[in-house]
């Protein structure tokens, strides 16, 4: 009974990381563009597949193939697309906006293999918090951009506790963007990178050995707050008014991470990808906020 139990919370924390990776990680991005005015919401149902370690750092990983529901809304304060994921806009001008927004990361399971042999598992995480993002560049045509996008997120696990903070992050970034638009389709090219950053708390989430877990091979170790690595995102999609077509791949470097000598930490090198495919049921006839002011 108690596997049984475990299965399922890792299924439901398996939906909901795929839901939130695909909403923050661009492995699906926003609707269809057809006209300048784009739909207030579109809805519709996909299928996702994801490949990531187990946590930054980590040499096990998980592949997660999952349902998603397909949601995109498009409102003056509150706008969930594939591109910036869950944002409430608290600013916004031509060139600068100030949003909140979210993220997550996937539960670890326990295991009696690798580096966390013996440790209980860790809890789905998700992040919240505040956005800025300034506009650096864009074409003459509104077709590319160079954006600096700066999320500081507060974080916190669900599971047992129910919601439990861990810590924050903050994860400054550069982000080129190019939209080429066809009679009945819309491409989007994304690279972004930039550095991550983070407080003892969440470090310790992930790599802190407390003393009862202390082995031959595993000393005790608390982790510092600072530099957590940086971070490289590629991401295409396609959309028209009756599919989307994602991928992304991510590449992260924890060389001179503050917790870099953690015994936790096997490898320096972190790999994800992942594809979506969805199709659209409906979308609204009216048009949400006029896409050339949109970040």
């Amino acid at each position: 009974m108690h596997k049984t139990k475990n299965n399922r919370k890792h299924i439901i924390a398996g939906f909901a990381s795929l839901y939130l990776l695909a909403l923050t990680a661009g492995l699906t991005l926003p609707g269809i563009a057809h006209a300048f005015h784009l739909p207030l919401w579109e809805m519709g149902a996909g299928v996702g597949v994801i490949n990531v370690p187990h946590y930054r750092g980590s040499e096990t990983e998980v592949d997660v193939a999952l349902p998603f529901p397909y949601i995109i809304y498009r409102g003056d304060i509150l706008r969930v697309d594939r591109e910036d994921g869950i944002r409430g806009k608290l600013f916004r001008s031509p060139d600068v906006s100030l949003d909140l927004s979210m993220a997550g990361s996937i539960p670890v399971p326990d295991t009696d293999e690798g580096a966390r042999s013996d440790m209980p598992g860790l809890d789905l995480l998700i992040e919240a918090g505040a956005e800025l993002t300034v506009n650096l560049w864009r074409s003459e045509s509104n077709a590319q951009r160079l954006l600096f996008v700066a999320p500081y997120r507060f974080v916190y696990s669900i599971g047992d506790p129910i919601l439990k903070y861990q810590g924050w992050t903050f994860s400054p970034y550069f982000n080129y963007r190019i939209h080429q638009r066809g009679s009945k389709s819309l491409t989007r090219y994304n690279i972004s990178f930039g550095p991550i950053y983070g407080d003892s708390r969440y470090h310790d989430y992930f790599y802190e050995v407390r003393p009862e877990f202390v082995t031959a091979e595993r000393p005790a170790y608390e982790a510092d707050r600072g530099y957590s690595g940086s971070r490289i995102t590629i991401s295409v999609s396609r959309n028209t008014k009756k599919y989307m077509l994602g991928a992304f791949a991510r590449y992260d470097n924890l060389d001179h991470a503050v917790f870099d000598d953690s015994p936790l930490v096997e490898t320096s090198d972190y790999f994800a990808v992942g594809f979506a495919f969805g199709w659209i049921f409906g979308a609204s006839d009216t048009t949400g906020r006029h896409e050339s002011h949109d970040h």
